[in-house]
């Protein structure tokens, strides 16, 4: 691989959001020609990605929830007031 397109892995993984401890795995296995490890690695840290996203969407179902309840609150004041 010319540095030019190792420049574009390194690139690629920093847009993954890979720490520096898995871009230096990654590479490290590039080197060693190990594709099997990269996938390994790669597909890890998009687990990682899908449990953080897992965990954000329950978040935010939670408050959806919270915001739902509190509107629905504001309504059963405002038919009591009238």
């Amino acid at each position: 691989m010319s540095m030019t397109e190792l420049e574009g892995l390194e690139e690629c993984l920093a847009d993954f959001g890979c720490s520096n401890r898995e871009k230096a795995e990654i590479l490290r296995c590039h080197a060693r020609r190990d594709i099997p490890g990269m996938i390994r690695l790669l597909r890890r840290h998009r687990q990682t990605l899908l449990d953080r996203i897992h965990k954000e969407e329950a978040q935010i179902s939670c408050l959806d929830y919270l915001v739902f309840q509190l509107e629905k609150e504001i309504q059963t004041k405002l038919r009591k007031d009238d």
